[in-house]
């Protein structure tokens, strides 16, 4: 079970009701957020509050996000290269979703920033799929991450590595 932080939006999209107070998940990695972004092609946007880990997917079909989002995740982490045994621990937890507003300030704000830079990456066409995206995405530095990790993906290795980020 973990928990997903939703914009409006997207919660008017996936037509469930954010019903239950944030908590603590099931999962290694810890709660995720994520946006509807209504650029050509709608996307998706998740971003994992401990590691600020991107992971980008197509919006449509709405009503089957959550299921299909675990795909679109173990993709992203093979590709920054953490054990098997942390993502088979990860992914088994998503099973179950609880819906809950997005409240975390600092995370709508990296949520806000990633928008931003994949309206210019789209302008620029460095990348046209969300993999790609993704992936640079996870190697933008971030602002809360400056005096540890720098990026997403440094975090995300070092988090597997030592269960904590410096």
């Amino acid at each position: 079970m973990f928990y997903l932080h939703c914009s409006k939006q997207l919660l008017d999209r996936v037509s469930l009701g954010a019903n239950k107070p944030a908590g603590k998940g099931d999962n290694i990695l810890g709660n995720w957020y994520a946006k509807a972004i209504f650029s050509k092609p709608q996307v998706a946007l998740f971003v994992n509050e401990r590691t600020l880990l991107p992971v980008l997917m197509p919006l449509a079909p709405a009503s089957n996000l959550v299921e299909r989002f675990p795909q679109y995740l173990f993709k992203i982490l093979l590709s920054q290269g953490v054990s098997e045994s942390f993502m088979q621990q990860e992914l088994d937890h998503l099973d179950k979703v609880i819906y809950c507003k997005s409240t975390n300030r600092s995370i709508i704000g990296i949520l806000n920033m990633f928008t931003y830079h994949l309206e210019g990456y789209q302008s620029m066409h460095y990348a046209d799929n969300c993999f790609s995206l993704s992936m640079m995405m996870a190697d933008t530095p971030c602002g809360p991450l400056y005096k540890s990790t720098i990026t997403p993906g440094n975090a995300l290795r070092e988090f597997a590595l030592s269960g904590q980020i410096h």
